[in-house]
């Protein structure tokens, strides 16, 4: 598979890593040690933000990022916890697609890294971005809104937000308020686009659908939702 531009790979023992030749070094010593222990280096607890079992790690120049490593859910957890068979690995996965989306101006997570451990046949997966700080859940951003003036304007940043990804031809099946972080000034990221694929941008079925997800999340998870604020979400949307 062809890595997205200015990427390049490194193989070290059973590791290969990928990441940008500045990055490289420091990428490639820091997943020497979560590539077997994810406790280890770590300067907090396990966070919730994306798929998996993530934490955040201070880097020695400077800024921080979040490694996060590839679990299975489902009943597949109770035997099989982190190992995957279907290639290309899901990092190198997430790392074109993130990138795609990237490149075409959407507000997502910098990859750092990609990190894939050869397993016999199968494989071990982490993936390493850049933190967005600070930041809350698109949940978090709505409970602390002041106001209904401001719980819309966030829900229209989110509704641009999913428009950018949509016109990219990048679609996210996991459209949730945990996978949109709201920044100072409502500045709307999304993340985790593990799952997420390409495809012909702005198809109104895929995109029909990606909104129709993030609006089922925020009636099950951010509470009761008037029929304003869908409003708000699709003027965002819509443009």
């Amino acid at each position: 598979v062809k890595l997205p531009h200015g990427y390049v790979e490194r193989r070290q023992g059973s590791l290969r890593v990928i990441a940008r030749p500045p990055e490289l070094d420091e990428m490639a010593a820091l997943l020497a040690g979560p590539a077997r222990s994810l406790a280890q280096h770590s300067e907090g607890q396990e966070d919730g933000l994306g798929r998996g079992a993530t934490r955040r790690f201070l880097l020695p120049g400077g800024g921080a990022v979040y490694v996060r490593k590839y679990l299975r859910g489902g009943m597949v957890r109770h035997f099989n916890r982190d190992r995957y068979l279907r290639r290309p690995p899901r990092p190198v996965r997430e790392l074109i697609v993130t990138e795609q989306a990237r490149v075409a101006g959407c507000s997502v997570p910098a990859v750092m890294a990609a990190c894939v451990e050869a397993a016999g046949l199968f494989y071990r997966g982490w993936l390493v971005t850049r933190a967005i700080e600070p930041a809350l859940t698109l949940f978090a951003a709505l409970d602390a809104a002041p106001d209904r003036q401001e719980r819309g304007a966030i829900l229209e940043a989110a509704g641009v937000a999913a428009r950018s990804l949509h016109s990219a031809g990048v679609y996210h099946p996991d459209l949730t308020g945990d996978n949109l972080l709201v920044g100072p000034g409502n500045a709307v990221s999304v993340i985790d686009l593990d799952r997420a694929f390409t495809g012909r941008a702005g198809s109104s079925r895929l995109a029909e659908r990606g909104l129709a997800r993030l609006w089922r999340s925020l009636e099950k998870g951010g509470g009761a939702m008037a029929d304003e604020e869908r409003r708000w979400l699709e003027r965002g949307y819509r443009g």
